[in-house]
């Protein structure tokens, strides 16, 4: 049997847009244990190789693999469809991604006469058990051609153990990434599940109670560390891409203690400004560590904005923890987004002065600050997207809003599916220019 698992694209037809990429850490999970079971599985990373629809299609009339596994998210939804209901070769399409719990019932109604499955849930127990025939739980649903799987935490299919979730990093066929600093980076994955509920996110809390958190052991990330800089001395940078690898005060110890072994390795993560309330004191042992840069999603200056998605942390916490960051040197990214359901200009006035006050005190310390804005758009199952429908209001398919492909390399972050906020279009695309300008010029 041979699996092809893509990594579905953003774009419908070939790109050679320069842009920022992260490997697909997750079909490598799921490829490394479908070849444990010995089932033939290869990736092809659409996203880094920039491919469209038709050049996919091709790959899979060429390559013929009994399975086609593809991730969809809400983003890419019709682009996934569409290679589905245009592949003329007879093959089964697995489907899966954090999406489908909450489109499932729509992706059974794609017009293919292959077989087609979505799997509801983290996949890589239960998949070569469903490849394999010994799959013992029953489909959510079956019918001719159409099965959906759930794996959740009462399912024994789901991962609970993430020490015993492993990656084979050769099935990447991962090419040197530069990070913002110049440096070779390899990402890694210390957990899973979500203790926070923002309103826009779809890892939120509320909408993910069949799942739970889960966090690899310090010395199992100790070790996945040593293997990459064995297996390739160039690296010289770690990224850890979810963000609860720093989540209370013992955690960030434990990665103090981690990283401080590695002398000539700078790393940076995913964290959020309430983590940092009580342990200040720890950014400059955080430092020594060789932590370079830390990652906050603030989204949002305004208090009452704040508590209509649910964000943690005051405005006061975000001033002292990230001050305290470049105090000690370690430079700061900030998520910052606008034009969320109802904004008003004032809103977005106090998002901006936030944004421009850290910028500042940035100047007056030896840590950096830079920003990254994107516009808000609905995904699947969140609690503003279900606001967004029941107050009757449309949401459009994704598109590309071109008035924000000024800077390079953004143009991945510029889709939309309308302009839910109470400004006018060209204030709300201002608004997200004049705050990516403040850190890009």
């Amino acid at each position: 049997m041979k699996f092809l698992l893509l990594n579905s694209p953003i774009y419908r037809t070939h790109s050679d847009f320069s842009e920022d990429y992260l490997p697909p850490l997750g079909l490598g999970y799921l490829a490394t244990h479908l070849n444990m079971a010995g089932i033939d599985t290869s990736i092809v990373d659409c996203v880094r190789e920039r491919l469209g629809i038709d050049e996919i299609l091709s790959l899979i009339s060429c390559q013929r693999p009994d399975f086609v596994g593809i991730n969809i998210f809400t983003q890419n939804y019709d682009i996934v469809r569409e290679i589905l209901e245009q592949c003329l070769e007879n093959v089964t399409f697995v489907l899966g991604g954090q999406v489908v719990k909450f489109i499932y019932s729509e992706i059974l109604e794609w017009k293919t006469d292959n077989n087609l499955w979505a799997i509801m849930g983290e996949s890589e127990l239960a998949l070569p058990a469903i490849i394999m025939g010994t799959y013992s739980e029953s489909p959510l649903y079956v019918t001719s051609n159409r099965k959906v799987y759930c794996v959740d935490k009462n399912s024994i299919y789901f991962p609970d153990n993430l020490d015993e979730i492993i990656l084979d990093r050769d099935l990447l066929e991962e090419k040197s990434l530069i990070n913002h600093y110049g440096k070779s980076e390899a990402a890694i994955i210390t957990s899973r599940g979500c203790p926070y509920n923002c309103a826009f996110c779809g890892a939120a809390r509320s909408v993910n109670k069949e799942t739970s958190m889960r966090f690899r052991s310090p010395s199992y990330i100790e070790d996945e560390i040593g293997s990459i800089l064995l297996k390739n001395n160039e690296i010289n940078s770690i990224r850890i891409l979810d963000d609860l690898f720093l989540r209370d005060r013992a955690t960030i110890m434990n990665a103090i203690e981690i990283f401080k072994k590695y002398e000539d390795i700078s790393w940076r993560c995913m964290t959020q400004v309430v983590v940092f309330q009580n342990s200040l004191d720890l950014f400059q042992p955080l430092k020594s560590s060789g932590c370079c840069e830390l990652f906050f999603g603030i989204e949002s200056g305004s208090k009452d904005v704040r508590k209509r998605i649910n964000k943690v942390g005051s405005i006061k916490q975000i001033e002292n923890v990230i001050t305290s960051s470049l105090e000690a040197g370690i430079d700061v990214k900030a998520y910052f987004m606008f034009g969320l359901p109802n904004e008003c200009t004032s809103e977005a006035d106090e998002t901006y002065a936030l944004a421009t006050k850290l910028k500042n005190i940035s100047s007056k310390h030896s840590g950096n600050f830079r920003t990254s804005v994107f516009q808000f758009r609905p995904y699947h199952g969140t609690q503003l997207y279900n606001e967004i429908m029941q107050s009757g209001k449309a949401i459009r398919k994704i598109g590309s809003n071109e008035s924000l492909n000024v800077f390079n390399g953004r143009s991945q972050f510029n889709f939309h599916a309308g302009n839910f906020s109470n400004m006018e279009d060209h204030v709300l695309n201002k608004y997200i220019l004049e705050t990516q300008a403040l850190t890009e010029g």
